[in-house]
């Protein structure tokens, strides 16, 4: 535990840390440093991504070793190619909850944006963008027949085309206006049963489930989310952490049952097993009554834990998922920038860390600064988003996260004014596909984890003249940047 301030800057997680470590629990830090050093092939592109059953081939980074795989691919084409296949799957994930979308639709995009994505387009090989894209890149991974700048213009264009199928997505689903959201440990204050939610379990199964529980009842249940922006009603699930921190929450004794619905971390039925915490897939039961039997039984059977954390622990703000609120903003306030930072905890980085020390430093500087995912979250348990502060954080919509400003600047005609964007962590394919689309739409991006670009240095000079040929720029790093070279990122002129 001697590293513990280098895993989180919560105090109170810092405490569930030690509590875990006691039980003998090994949560995602110590399966992080279990893998160290992770294969150094992949983090810089130069394990093959062809669909290919020869290898795998890998070529030597330090030219001591194979300078080409089996079929004769080079290292620039096999890192171009690494970063086509991660783009398609982010487009992939961002077609899930389309319904039954067509080989030949057309991928189209909010009025506001439609001159960014028509000069991207031109900067990309013209053309309209359709879900022709991803089986175009899925032939292209075949085998390696077209050179590394055809491959990164792929990629490219399925970053652009990743965008616009998030809006469609958004489009679709009910609106739910701008809602609150509670977030902080004081959730789990008190003597009522807490039934923890992962992933993304239906919302007509919630209903039902908040529904029964608010009937009379000797003990009240309480339904807490243990990461993700969950809608109930017309409102979001509390959330009691960020993502990176579910396994401690479900390590502390306070989660009677655990509710997962898809996109729920496989490292929660294995913990849940441990701690005899009964684990319940969202597909798998069809009424609220039985789920509320087992949470009521499961929480009379376990010894009530050490851990009480204090109630007000607890802080509270609206979730912009429109573009309203931020034109409102920037109306009021014609002269500032605005600077965007979002993503994933990793443990590459003190969870929590980079959000708060930018989005602070950034604010001190008189910049206004808007968050989504779990750099939201932490900024929201840090008080940066309070509605006292003469310039709190904007919290933003976790699927639309940048594009939601990106249409209010674009309204105001402000996007000259956006400061930058900086994803502090990554964690699916569509994050990547997302920095990739933003950076060529000409937005100046950051991404604050390495990228498996680093074994061709014609890959990344490539890369950065065809985003720049689009007025854009995408920095990156070789190694996990620390606050001060972000924020000097973020300032440069």
């Amino acid at each position: 535990m001697e590293t513990i301030y280098v895993k989180t800057i919560d105090p109170i997680s810092q405490d569930l840390l030690r509590s875990a470590a006691q039980q003998g629990l090994k949560l995602n830090w110590e399966r992080y440093e279990s893998l160290q050093p992770q294969d150094g092939f992949l983090r810089v592109g130069l394990s093959c991504p062809y669909g290919c059953l020869q290898g795998p081939c890998r070529i030597d980074p330090f030219g001591r070793g194979p300078d080409r795989g089996l079929c004769g691919l080079e290292r620039d084409g096999m890192v171009a190619a690494f970063l086509l296949r991660l783009s398609l799957h982010g487009a992939l994930e961002a077609m899930n909850g389309l319904s039954g979308p067509d080989k030949g639709c057309e991928v189209s995009w909010p009025e506001p944006l439609n001159t960014m994505v028509d000069r991207a387009l031109k900067n990309l090989g013209g053309n309209t963008l359709s879900l022709e894209e991803v089986y175009n890149s899925a032939f292209l991974l075949q085998r390696p027949m077209e050179p590394p700048e055809r491959l990164i213009l792929q990629a490219l264009r399925l970053g652009v085309m990743t965008l616009g199928l998030l809006e469609q997505g958004h489009a679709l689903g009910d609106a739910l206006g701008n809602p609150q959201c509670k977030a902080g440990y004081g959730l789990l204050a008190g003597d009522d049963i807490v039934i923890g939610i992962s992933g993304h379990p239906s919302r007509r199964f919630l209903k039902d489930v908040q529904e029964e529980a608010s009937r009379k009842s000797s003990i009240s249940v309480r339904l807490v989310s243990l990461g993700d922006l969950i809608p109930l009603n017309e409102s979001l699930v509390p959330c009691a952490c960020t993502s990176g921190e579910a396994e401690l929450v479900v390590s502390s004794g306070r989660i009677a049952l655990l509710l997962a619905g898809p996109g729920a971390d496989p490292s929660l039925p294995e913990l849940c097993r441990r701690l005899d915490v009964p684990l319940v897939k969202s597909q798998d039961v069809k009424k609220a009554e039985e789920l509320l039997s087992l949470a009521r039984e499961s929480s009379s059977s376990r010894p009530r834990g050490t851990f009480n954390p204090d109630p007000a622990l607890v802080q509270e703000a609206r979730i912009n998922r429109a573009a309203g609120g931020l034109e409102d903003l920037l109306k009021k306030n014609p002269a500032k920038k605005l600077a965007l930072l979002g993503g994933a905890d990793t443990p590459q980085q003190s969870f929590g860390w980079i959000p708060v020390e930018v989005a602070s430093a950034l604010l001190g500087e008189g910049v206004l600064v808007a968050g989504w995912g779990d750099a939201a979250l932490w900024m929201l348990k840090g008080g940066l988003a309070a509605e006292e502060r003469e310039y709190p954080a904007r919290l933003l919509d976790d699927q639309q996260g940048p594009l939601i400003a990106l249409k209010a600047m674009a309204v105001q005609g402000k996007l000259q004014n956006l400061q930058g964007i900086c994803f502090t962590g990554l964690k699916a394919c569509r994050d990547l596909a997302v920095a990739l689309g933003l950076a060529s739409l000409g937005c100046k991006v950051c991404i604050a984890v390495p990228l498996p670009l680093w074994g061709s240095e014609n890959v990344r000079t490539l890369l950065a003249d065809r985003i720049a040929a689009g007025g854009g720029i995408l920095a990156h790093f070789d190694h996990p940047p620390n606050a001060q070279e972000l924020l000097e990122w973020f300032l440069k002129r």
